[in-house]
C-alpha cells in the first residue's frame, strides 16, 4: 500500500511538471517572436529559408506525436480505472 501511495506522489508530480511545461510552450511567445523577425529585410537566403521550413516541420510533427501520446495515455489510463471497477487512487 505504501508503494501504491508513493507511485502516485511520483506520477502526480511528473503529470504537474509536464502540463506545466506544455502550457509554457503552448503559450508559443517564441514562435510570436520570430514572426516579427522574419519581416526584416535579407532575413532569409533559400538556405535558410529551407532550414526554417525543416525545423517547423519538425517541431509541428513533435507538437503533434505529443498530442497523440497524451491522448493515448489518458485512454490507457481511463481502461485501466474501468477495469478496476472504477476504483480510483490505489485503492484495491
Amino acid at each position: 500500500m505504501e508503494d501504491t501511495k508513493n507511485h502516485i506522489q511520483q506520477l502526480e508530480k511528473k503529470i504537474t511538471a509536464l502540463s506545466d511545461a506544455l502550457a509554457h510552450l503552448g503559450q508559443g511567445t517564441s514562435l510570436k517572436e520570430l514572426l516579427k523577425i522574419i519581416r526584416f529585410p535579407g532575413y532569409t537566403t533559400p538556405a535558410e529559408f529551407s532550414f526554417n521550413i525543416a525545423i517547423l516541420d519538425a517541431m509541428q510533427t513533435q507538437v503533434s506525436a505529443l498530442d497523440k501520446l497524451g491522448q493515448d495515455l489518458l485512454a490507457g489510463g481511463k481502461l485501466v480505472v474501468q477495469d478496476k471497477g472504477g476504483q480510483q487512487g490505489g485503492q484495491r
